[in-house]
């Protein structure tokens, strides 16, 4: 799973400004870059434009929330690039600086301004990498060596910052079956093959319970965890594309992974402290 470049130099201005990726002096510079200004975006037309994100990224660039500054070609793309995902804004402003230099007539005559310009793409996408708040790699690990697990996670990280999160909710819950399993395997309990990932993740925070690993505090928290796993489960088996579904509203369907994204990163701390002291829990709690 390829992690956010951490690469940046700090000597350099920032790019992304507080509240906009782009603010308007550095929106000018991207105009430049990708001569998006006055409603254009290098030699597309509409009807090109659109098949270039469709055929390269399975994007509809001219849906309505991307136009939130209008509906042009240069305002569509910058909308984009304040709204979308930003791991995958980087990935598409990569490729659409690759389309631009393969273009006769869009690169500047001057090697030095090119560079500069080179220079400043390079850095926001970097930027733009850091700035996600996708926590993929706290919540996905290769826990184990299971050949099938690293292709399993980055198939995850593909849709996820793609932004398919209804098309990634069959994976993500094979992920959490794998990863259950292999926690209570560890405590040496096995489980039924047929087992449920809900009734798994009942196991596992029924040991967590036992072995006092969280607090009187954080066991309301682990039973509401329980029902989010049904949910993801119920979510796989009846809108997602294990079986021949509907998928899941993508709202919905980012709203679960989510929950199970933050529930999985807070499990790994959880396994990370294992060895550490533990407060001392009351028997009567009920899981």
């Amino acid at each position: 799973m390829t992690q956010p470049s951490q690469n940046l130099d700090s000597s350099l201005p920032r790019i992304i400004g507080r509240t906009r990726r782009l603010p308007s002096q550095q929106r000018t510079v991207f105009d430049e870059i990708f001569h998006s200004g006055g409603g254009y975006v290098l030699d597309f037309s509409d009807r090109t434009m659109a098949e270039w994100f469709e055929e390269n990224f399975d994007i509809q660039i001219f849906q309505e929330r991307f136009q939130v500054e209008g509906a042009s070609k240069g305002k569509t793309l910058r909308g984009f690039v304040e709204v979308a995902e930003p791991r995958l804004v980087a990935q598409v402003l990569r490729v659409l600086w690759a389309y631009r230099c393969s273009l006769d007539g869009y690169v500047d005559t001057y090697a030095a301004k090119e560079e500069r310009l080179k220079a400043w793409l390079e850095q926001f996408t970097s930027e733009l990498e850091n700035a996600s708040t996708l926590n993929l790699d706290d919540a996905f690990t290769d826990f184990s060596r299971d050949t099938t697990l690293p292709k399993l996670r980055a198939s995850i990280a593909a849709d996820l910052v793609a932004e398919k999160p209804d098309v990634a909710l069959d994976r993500v819950h094979t992920y959490c079956v794998k990863r259950f399993r292999d926690l209570l395997a560890s405590r040496n309990q096995a489980v039924d093959a047929k087992t449920p990932l809900d009734a798994i993740f009942g196991a596992y925070g029924k040991a967590l319970r036992d072995e006092g690993a969280v607090s009187e505090f954080a066991l309301p928290t682990l039973r509401v965890q329980h029902k989010l796993f049904n949910s993801l489960n119920q979510a796989r088996n009846k809108r997602s594309f294990a079986h021949d579904n509907e998928l899941l509203e993508v709202s919905e369907a980012q709203f679960i992974i989510d929950c199970v994204l933050a529930s999985l990163a807070f499990i790994e701390r959880i396994e990370a402290s294992r060895q550490k002291p533990a407060a001392d829990l009351d028997d009567e709690i009920p899981f």
